[in-house]
């Protein structure tokens, strides 16, 4: 086929004629930017002339092919069709019009071997199309398509970013790739909640290839390694994320993570300081500022960690246990009770929260309300030795003395607790 910008000696002539016979240089100017490949420049200058000459055969013959020039196939055939009605003995307009039409019959081949999942065949025609027509936007777009059928994202994502930036405005191609980064960033996200992480990855790594850009990729990757313990490439992942989008709080978490996995606690730190900065009300964030400065005994810290999560979120039971735990360990224990009382209640079927109750009451002297309490947790977990032992010893402090060393045996029967409970029994033989 004819390179579709090339134009015939006689209308190049015509037009200059018809140039000085109306006084209209712009067309002539229109025609010599058109040999130029200076498409848009011409169409600017073109279009105005048509719409004020609307029967001049050879502007309407040139805005038809300059239409086809810059990707727009429908508004060419129109404009071309005109030009034949307005001089029906040009040959020239009539050849042109005939390789336009073999243009069509293209796509229409290459459309036809996509569906019968002929993927090279339609690549080798697309190939062909964007070389005989290179401004011919769908083209990219729908080779784009047939190299994700052939699994040659390199080239998807060429020719992607080619359709884009060649019609920026065009919000179709840009959503179409942002499609299937998406898609393939489900499928992995998929195979990682079903433990497959090297499946994971590979899904994570095709979204990348089409978009680089695409934070999401590194963070879900960083994710997905951190899961399988490859920490070095969990970290690189993680942090070429944010280095694209700085202020996503939940890579700042799994940047925590992955430090406190590598036993850089302060790092750690300061990646959640950095993810509650970003997003103040990221309870997640607020919750491992707590755990990590209450393992490392930083209680006043943790404190006001949790306090904060309980701002965002009064229902927060986690963070009310979390605190009593706290204040337990500091022996403050009427603080202790405050805040475990209200999870009991917000949860009475929370086994943690309610032997953190007995042991606060026990600590504290109120034995009838840690019997009752430890009574409270063994009908949760029937059995349950550590809830046994409160039992034993606010029996022991209520005077049961007997009651209490059979709460201390039957606790004596878990191996993980023997040693503690019979402690305990020898206080009450």
């Amino acid at each position: 086929m004819k390179h579709v910008k090339q134009i015939g000696l006689i209308t190049l002539i015509t037009l200059t004629m018809i140039g000085n016979l109306i006084g209209q240089d712009p067309l002539s100017e229109a025609s010599a930017l058109f040999e130029k490949n200076e498409f848009q420049q011409a169409f600017d200058i073109c279009k105005p002339f048509v719409d004020i000459e609307p029967n001049n055969a050879p502007a309407v013959f040139l805005l038809g092919r300059l239409y086809f020039a810059l990707g727009d196939l429908d508004n060419s055939r129109i404009y071309l069709d005109k030009a034949i009605e307005l001089d029906r003995a040009n040959m020239e307009f009539r050849d042109i019009r005939t390789q336009i039409a073999a243009f069509a019959t293209q796509l229409t081949e290459a459309s036809r071997l996509v569906n019968s999942a002929d993927y090279e065949g339609a690549e080798k025609l697309y190939l062909e199309i964007i070389k005989a027509n290179p401004n011919f936007a769908d083209a990219y777009f729908n080779l784009a398509q047939v190299y994700v059928r052939l699994n040659d994202l390199a080239n998807a994502a060429i020719y992607l970013r080619k359709v884009i930036a060649m019609k920026p405005e065009e919000e179709r191609y840009a959503r179409q790739l942002k499609n299937l980064v998406q898609q393939y960033l489900r499928e992995g996200e998929n195979l990682r909640q079903r433990r497959n992480n090297e499946g994971a990855l590979e899904k994570y790594q095709q979204a990348l290839e089409l978009d680089p850009n695409e934070f999401l990729g590194y963070y879900l990757s960083g994710i997905a390694y951190l899961d399988i313990k490859k920490y070095d490439e969990a970290l690189k992942s993680v942090k070429k994320g944010l280095e694209i989008n700085p202020e996503h709080a939940r890579s700042y978490l799994v940047l925590g993570q992955i430090y406190e996995k590598t036993n850089k606690k302060a790092e750690a730190l300061a990646a959640y300081e950095q993810a509650v900065k970003v997003d103040p009300v990221y309870e997640a964030g607020w919750d491992r500022l707590g755990v990590l400065n209450y393992n490392q005994k930083n209680y006043e810290q943790a404190i006001a960690a949790y306090k904060k999560l309980i701002e965002i979120n009064p229902e927060n039971t986690r963070a009310y246990e979390k605190l009593g735990q706290i204040y337990l360990d500091m022996s403050n224990f009427k603080e202790a009770i405050t805040n475990l009382e209200i999870v009991t209640q917000k949860d009475a079927k929370n086994l943690s929260a309610c032997l953190r109750l007995a042991q606060a009451y026990n600590s504290q002297g109120d034995c009838a309300q840690a019997k009752t309490t430890a009574e409270a947790a063994l009908k949760i977990k029937s059995g349950d030795a550590l809830a046994l032992i409160e039992l034993g010893i606010a029996e022991r402090c209520l005077g049961n003395k007997v009651a209490a060393r059979q709460a201390f045996q039957l606790a004596s029967r878990d191996p993980r607790y023997k040693r503690y409970a019979d402690e305990h029994l020898k206080t009450v033989q």
